[in-house]
């Protein structure tokens, strides 16, 4: 999932666009260390929207040598990677990213990190960087604690603005990426009569003798009513039972569709056609 990020951050910077056609042969080889599709395919020509919906490795690493590794670290940190995001919560870890100047980062190190291998990141910082694109750009500063309680008083939590991530027509572009993923690969994720927009992962799970082979980490996060974002959700599973997949596509998407419609139900969000509908009517 962390191919949003890559994504997000070039296409801020405009570099790249959602029409380009990238050229992907299966494999590419950068630093010394070749970096593959997950499945070992090759698309050929093939725009970047499909590209993000195939979550092709291999085009995310060429759109990372686009955006250049002091513009992909920088939007890395912007979007909260490696910090604390602040939250009332204690104990809250940075994780894990390397930059260039560190002694261990290698020229390497910025294919591998565009598609999320060689960093580590918390579940509410990958959750609170894609409330950011849900967001228009807009990074809030995550909080569990709606108020506090003081005798007769309550003293709400105010919602509060950290930084611009993105430009809010970036954001734009890359909810409906997200969208073109859910609608065209992800059918598992999908919710009746709700526009979803997400992306899935899957991570070789890292150990001292390398990547294991057979267990994985699987992912999704996304976002609905896809055009006028009112939840975002994250579901992630340690070590799915190989009999029914590896792969986050049959696995974290659709324990996201069936947590994420009962939020729906909870909240009471009209479903896309009548909420368009009464849109249009005021």
């Amino acid at each position: 999932i962390f191919k949003v990020i890559t994504m997000a951050a070039a296409l801020d910077t405009g570099v790249i666009t959602p029409t380009m056609v990238f050229t992907d042969t299966g494999s590419i080889t950068v630093g010394g260390r070749i970096f593959f599709n997950s499945n070992r395919a090759q698309y050929g020509r093939i725009t970047l929207a499909d590209a993000l919906a195939r979550s092709l490795n291999v085009v995310t690493v060429q759109v990372a040598q686009k955006l250049g590794a002091e513009d992909f670290y920088q939007y890395v940190r912007r979007f909260g990677f490696g910090q604390p995001s602040g939250i009332d919560l204690a104990g809250e870890v940075n994780g894990l990213v390397k930059s260039p100047g560190d002694p261990n980062w290698s020229v390497s190190d910025l294919p591998a990190n565009s598609f999320g291998q060689g960093l580590a990141v918390t579940p509410l910082q990958m959750l609170s960087a894609v409330a950011a694109i849900a967001n228009d750009g807009l990074f809030m500063r995550p909080y569990l604690v709606d108020a506090r309680v003081t005798g007769d008083e309550a003293f709400f939590t105010e919602p509060t603005a950290a930084r611009q991530v993105i430009q809010p027509e970036t954001a734009r572009t890359m909810q409906e990426l997200m969208q073109f993923t859910v609608d065209t690969g992800i059918r598992a994720a999908r919710i009746s009569g709700y526009a979803v927009a997400g992306k899935t992962g899957t991570a070789q799970i890292p150990t001292e003798d390398g990547y294991t082979d057979d267990e994985t980490i699987t992912t999704f996060v996304g976002f609905v009513p896809a055009d006028d974002p009112q939840l975002v959700v994250l579901v992630k599973l340690d070590r799915p039972d190989p009999a029914i997949s590896p792969w986050a596509a049959y696995t974290a998407a659709p324990t996201f569709a069936r947590v994420t419609k009962r939020f729906i139900d909870y909240l009471n969000i009209p479903p896309d056609d009548v909420r368009l509908g009464l849109a249009l009517q005021d």
